[in-house]
């Protein structure tokens, strides 16, 4: 009786390690994919939350050119907008603006009421910075003073406003250098 060797049956077992190693692979490959996903949803979320900050950094110069334009308030103004409540949480943005300085002034060119050479509206430029957080914090009222900063954003910028009485001693705010010291330049 001669026993035969089947060439084949030293390879039983070899398709399964072959799966195996294929089955690694691909869990390796869809656990990056998931990694480089998550980071993603993160930096999107970050920037998504900076960007709020901006654009309540920018309101916050658009107020201070309407409230220089509509009541000539040029003091030192803070606000909270967008306050959202998740849960307990609260997340809202702080807004300080500084104050709204006239830094250059000369007479209107294309005023007719200067025409006779009696400079009556003028040309004034002013400076004013703005700086907006965006926090997050437990509990109720309004954010403290140890709330959590998630972002920040700070912009200074010039507005002409042409024509435009001058500002005169009704805002004598405009003078002071500690309030002109928060502009930046």
């Amino acid at each position: 009786m001669s026993m035969q060797c089947d060439p084949r049956r030293g390879e039983r077992g070899s398709a399964n390690i072959a799966a195996l190693l294929v089955l690694v692979v691909l869990t390796i490959i869809g656990l990056s994919l998931i990694m480089i996903t998550e980071t993603e949803m993160r930096i999107g979320s970050n920037e998504r939350t900076i960007n709020r900050a901006f654009y309540a950094v920018e309101s916050g110069l658009g107020v201070a050119a309407a409230r220089v334009l509509t009541t000539r308030a040029y003091k030192t103004f803070s606000y909270v907008q967008d306050e959202v409540r998740i849960g307990n949480q609260r997340v809202a943005d702080l807004v300080d603006v500084s104050l709204m300085a006239p830094i250059a002034m000369e007479p209107c060119d294309w005023c007719p009421r200067n025409d006779d050479g009696v400079p009556k509206f003028y040309k004034v430029n002013h400076a004013v910075t703005a700086e907006a957080r965006r926090v997050g914090w437990n509990g109720p009222g309004l954010p403290p003073a140890n709330a959590t900063v998630m972002a920040r954003r700070q912009v200074t910028v010039m507005f002409e406003f042409q024509p435009f009485d001058s500002p005169g001693k009704e805002a004598p705010e405009i003078f002071d250098s500690v309030q002109l010291a928060r502009i930046k330049f």
